[in-house]
């Protein structure tokens, strides 16, 4: 009777630490959940910041300022895209993440890989 006893006593002890342990780790996936997010959006702002500095430089400078500059494929291992419109840089990750950067006017699209931003005549030409 004792041994029946011990043995149930095991096992319901075992029962609880594995339900603690579960708690436990949904909370640590929910928040590892928030920290993939926050470093996606913390890539595509850093990027984005960088790009808008790119154009924000040469609408700053004089006529044949002439410059290159990377817009990599994966930049923090984030994925993501890059697409301009209306006055805006429009950063997205592929979960989702975006962020927008008010640039001056420009004539011309980005792309990833090698950009040419030139000055000419006060208007600013990308590629």
């Amino acid at each position: 009777m004792a041994r029946a006893q011990v043995a149930n006593e095991f096992l319901i002890l075992i029962g609880v630490g594995l339900i603690f342990m579960m708690i436990i780790l949904y909370g640590v996936s929910n928040n590892m959940k928030f920290l993939v997010a926050k470093k996606e959006q913390n890539a595509i702002r850093d990027l984005g910041f960088s790009i808008q500095n790119e154009f924000f430089f040469a609408s700053n400078v004089k006529d044949g300022y002439y410059r290159e500059f990377n817009v990599p494929e994966v930049h923090n291992g984030v994925k993501y895209s890059i697409t301009m419109n209306q006055g805006y840089l429009m950063l997205t990750s592929n979960s989702g993440q975006y962020q927008e950067f008010a640039i001056p006017q420009v004539i011309g699209n980005i792309k990833k890989g090698t950009n040419n931003i030139t000055r000419i005549g006060g208007v600013i030409y990308l590629n």
